[in-house]
């Protein structure tokens, strides 16, 4: 998956909630958690087991959301089937992003991460898919 000449644009999740007629494994969901914590986090996950009772469940956890990025003036650069790579900047290669990298990035970064792009600010496509990492100026700078 590497490019030999690629740049970097920010980027920032967005998220669309929508209504569907019935749940179904896979969607997405944002909900923000404030129990025991002094600071409330979010909470981004995939639905993974269709509940008994889908209102309720919604009633707790919000309505599925679309996630896709936006760049400067709020301008869309990549819908939710192009977000799939995230580079730790540790392994060789990118890996399938996951939930808890979402989740970092929306409550670590602000929901801002760097975008592999070309030389125009346009986001580069790897197998149909967006690379994604943690921004790399900000002024987190956390050593895990």
């Amino acid at each position: 998956m590497e490019q030999e000449d690629t740049f970097l644009i920010e980027g920032e999740f967005a998220f669309k909630s929508y209504m569907p007629d019935e749940l179904k494994l896979g969607m997405h969901f944002l909900t923000q958690v404030a129990v025991g914590l002094l600071e409330p986090e979010w909470l981004f996950f995939t639905l993974e087991g269709i509940p008994e009772d889908e209102e309720m469940f919604m009633s707790l956890y919000g309505a599925p959301v679309h996630l896709f990025l936006i760049g400067e003036n709020h301008k869309s650069l990549v819908d939710n089937k192009a977000i799939g790579w995230f580079d730790d900047g540790e392994s060789e290669e990118a890996h399938p992003i996951t939930d808890a990298e979402i989740t970092k990035i929306l409550n670590d970064y602000n929901g801002f991460m760097d975008i592999e792009s070309d030389e125009d600010g346009n986001p580069l496509l790897f197998d149909g898919k967006v690379i994604i990492s943690y921004l790399s100026n900000s002024d987190e700078g956390e050593e895990e």
